[in-house]
């Protein structure tokens, strides 16, 4: 099962919607990418459609929760009332060691100072279930830890 992790934003910062397209990365627990049924492309975002073949039929495979930090910004002036008490906070973008076309956007738990870097190895963990804005399900919000540099 996946390993739990403090929320990195505020509980009160506001949760994805869940729909038929994006419950399985939202509720799993797993790396769940959406995969095309049709031509067998993997795609993030999940969005319903297929962006390469306009395929409408969708899998939802589990993959390896790991990557590399392709991009990432340290965000020193909240955007929000709520992040106030989070600046100084990060932002990356995650290729994935599966897909390393793939990015994924998110947030490195601990990551403080010089720790966040181009480069860096990341693997996924999840926060402890939310109950979803509507009720109807908990959402597990994946989240990135720092690996070891030998790792």
């Amino acid at each position: 099962m996946a390993e739990s992790s403090p929320r990195y934003l505020p509980d009160e910062w506001t949760l994805p919607a869940i729909n038929d397209h994006n419950a399985a990365f939202f509720t799993s627990g797993e790396l769940r990418l959406e995969t095309c049924r049709a031509c067998g492309a993997t795609q993030h975002p999940p969005i319903g459609v297929c962006i390469e073949c306009g395929g409408l039929e969708h899998d939802y495979v589990a993959t390896t929760p790991t990557g590399r930090i392709d991009g990432f910004t340290i965000v020193h002036h909240a955007v929000h009332p709520l992040l106030a008490q989070r600046v100084p906070y990060n932002v990356v973008v995650v290729a994935l060691d599966d897909h390393p076309d793939l990015r994924i956007v998110g947030n490195v738990i601990e990551g403080r100072g010089g720790s966040v870097h181009n480069g860096a190895r990341v693997r996924c963990t999840w926060t402890e279930p939310l109950p979803s804005p509507h009720g109807t399900t908990t959402i597990r919000l994946p989240q990135w830890q720092l690996e070891s540099e030998e790792a």
